[in-house]
């Protein structure tokens, strides 16, 4: 599909049902193409997206740290404090 900038304004329901077609939109301006409005792809479900986060921050999870504060005041230290 194909609208004017002009149309996007006065047409916009016309844009959001080709969306929802799953169409992609081209927005022009005076002939040319501004761009192009594509609907979102199917994303990952939730559940792959809740594995991938315990995944990542569970990835220290064998270095034994006792807790989050005392690990974060030992690296803010430096080299040089005893």
């Amino acid at each position: 599909m194909q609208l004017s900038s002009s149309q996007v304004q006065t047409q916009h329901k016309a844009l959001i049902d080709a969306l929802k077609r799953g169409e992609a939109v081209e927005i022009t301006y005076r002939g040319q193409i501004l761009g192009i409005v594509q609907p979102v792809g199917s994303s990952a479900t939730t559940r792959e997206q809740e594995n991938a986060m315990a995944k990542f921050f569970g990835m220290h999870r064998d270095l034994s740290i006792a807790s989050v504060g005392d690990e974060l005041r030992t690296a803010r230290k430096g080299r040089r404090s005893s």
